[in-house]
């Protein structure tokens, strides 16, 4: 079994919004464009914000003293920095950088708690997809702990495969460092296990696409790992 948890909907909770609610929050938003890699969120701000990334994909990472750790890979439609929205030091928890160009919907934090006091369904999904998120990071973290290296880049590519991409072949948003963070190796041996994975004829690799070519073998590896 795969310890990356699928990310749930979240374009969907606007549903649950009055018509006067919806341009409440609009009149409240701005909508900012971001470049490959710029920093979206900083770890450690004032967190007066909340943001849903509209377009792209997006990595939520711990900046260590030494080193990073990332923690999650979003693609849109989805929330970022909800985990701040009740943190009593009032700071982000992490970062978000983009990992290609993308738009981003920011508004302001205030306004929103506001919305959802008064908007029960509105703030029980919220909740949840804070829950939700909590638990992905937390399978990460299991992941790194309990598979062995193989095991690990395993179950990064069925992940990416499965949740992220939604396809079996698919071009990674991401560099050979960050795939390393990601799983918690050092670059050279990510590299090597990627190879060896070619080797064997479970993956194709062509630059930055990646296409799975025997996913039950993969499967084996990870679950085994």
């Amino acid at each position: 079994m795969s310890n990356c948890i699928k990310d749930i909907e979240h374009l969907s909770v606007f549903d649950l919004l009055t018509e006067e609610e919806i341009i409440f929050l609009d009149k409240h938003k701005t909508t900012v464009s971001y470049k490959k890699n710029e920093t979206i969120l900083k770890q450690g701000t004032f967190a007066s914000t909340i943001l849903f990334g509209k377009s792209g994909y997006f990595k939520l990472h711990i900046e260590g003293k030494k080193k990073g750790i990332i923690l999650a890979v979003k693609k849109s439609n989805a929330f970022l920095g909800l985990s701040s929205l009740y943190y009593v030091n009032k700071t982000y928890l992490y970062s978000v950088t983009a990992l290609e160009d993308c738009e981003v919907d920011v508004y302001d934090k205030s306004i929103f708690l506001e919305v959802m006091h008064n908007n029960v369904s509105f703030s029980n999904e919220i909740i949840k997809y804070i829950n939700h998120n909590s638990a992905r990071i937390f399978n990460r973290f299991l992941c790194v702990a309990e598979k062995n290296a193989r095991g690990r880049v395993a179950d990064m590519l069925i992940c990416f495969s499965r949740n992220i991409f939604e396809r079996l072949e698919f071009t990674l948003v991401m560099t050979r460092q960050e795939l390393s963070d990601f799983v918690g190796l050092s670059m050279e041996n990510t590299v090597r296990i990627l190879k060896e994975f070619e080797d064997d004829q479970i993956i194709k690799i062509s630059g930055k696409k990646v296409e799975i070519i025997d996913m039950d073998v993969l499967q084996k590896i990870r679950d085994f790992g």
